[in-house]
């Protein structure tokens, strides 16, 4: 009787384990396709931080004529987006318009203060 309760403890708690280990590797797997997903369209993030640099530049002009060295940097605006762009597009367009105008604004900052 108690090899009986030992047999099937051992085989239920390995059933649990290969359960518990293929659920990991299957969230694991799940999570890797959304980040890969994030960067998919380069060609949006290259837009966006092209477009994004040059309004960082000029706002980065504009404060350092108007504040000079304080820092004044308080919000990113949000770049416009056409509903025609798929999701993908969409979202790496605005983190390189993120991206690009914070560049943007700290070379033309630093330049107007050298």
């Amino acid at each position: 009787m108690e090899r009986n309760k030992f047999d099937r403890t051992k085989k239920t708690l390995a059933v649990l384990l290969i359960l518990c280990f293929v659920l990991s590797v299957t969230a694991a797997s799940a999570s890797a396709a959304d980040n890969s997903k994030y960067g998919k369209s380069e060609e949006g993030y290259k837009a966006g931080y092209k477009k994004g640099d040059k309004e960082g530049k000029k706002q980065g002009q504009k404060d350092c004529g108007k504040y000079g060295s304080k820092e004044i940097l308080n919000k990113i605006p949000t770049p416009f987006n056409k509903p025609s762009w798929t999701k993908d597009y969409t979202e790496s367009y605005n983190k390189g318009y993120k991206d690009g105008y914070i560049d943007g604004y700290s070379k033309s900052r630093y330049e107007c203060l050298k």
